[in-house]
């Protein structure tokens, strides 16, 4: 039955039946994607157990391998996938790997230079543990940045109830570089990624830098960014 579900595989939770492989646990562990239009997601570690097709491209998390199979999660589903069909996903390495390269950056002080305009970075979300990928359209008092995919989009506005001017601790990943940050998820003023589900884009900020209208150094953002960089260290 579960070759003809048609359905995300996320929405099978009730169908699938995991059983657990004894394999060794990672040391932490790691985000992936589906590389391979063809991949399969088994209950078990076998060729021969239940399974249903998984859309290339897919985000999971891996959290054990052993002889070519990967224990891996796809929301609240455990299953099983051959590593074969799996790539690691950039930028969204565990946190525990990085933490302790964080630093705090002014502005106007080599911060402007982290994520140069058009280029595309991550945000990691410290409350919800989200990392979403972005682009940097503009900005010059501080970054200008949209949501790369309708999925980064999804992400963003899952981070509170619905879109807010409310200053987030983020860290930015970009440039091999981690920068403690803050971020509103508000759509306003232009865009260049149109078929991201996102009309507009929203801000981010780091030491010192300053709003678009007062043109001053927002407090509350400041405070988010010392709390993003009290969380890492």
């Amino acid at each position: 039955m579960l070759r003809r579900l048609q359905k995300p595989l996320c929405m099978v939770l009730v169908v699938l039946l995991v059983i657990s492989m004894a394999s060794p646990a990672l040391a932490k562990s790691v985000k992936a994607k589906v590389k391979t239009s063809s991949a399969k997601f088994y209950s078990r570690a076998s060729t021969s157990s239940a399974s249903v097709s998984i859309k290339k491209g897919t985000a999971l998390t891996v959290t054990a391998v052993k002889s070519g199979w990967a224990k891996v999660k796809c929301g609240k589903v455990t299953g099983y996938m051959k590593t074969s069909a799996l790539a690691k996903a950039s930028g969204s390495v565990s946190p525990s790997s990085w933490k302790s390269k964080v630093v705090k950056m002014d502005w106007y002080k080599g911060g402007s230079s982290v994520l140069k305009k058009g280029k595309y970075g991550y945000i990691y979300d410290i409350k919800s543990g989200l990392t979403i990928k972005i682009k940097r359209m503009g900005g010059h008092n501080h970054a200008d940045v949209e949501p790369a995919t309708k999925a980064d989009t999804a992400k963003l506005k899952s981070l509170g109830s619905g879109y807010s001017w409310k200053s987030r601790a983020v860290i930015l990943i970009a440039g091999g570089k981690y920068v403690a940050a803050a971020i509103n998820t508000m759509p306003h003023g232009d865009q260049t990624i149109k078929n991201n589900g996102y009309n507009g884009q929203f801000c981010l900020h780091m030491v010192n830098s300053k709003t678009h209208c007062s043109d001053k150094v927002n407090d509350n953002h400041q405070a988010a960014i010392k709390k993003a960089y009290r969380w890492a260290h």
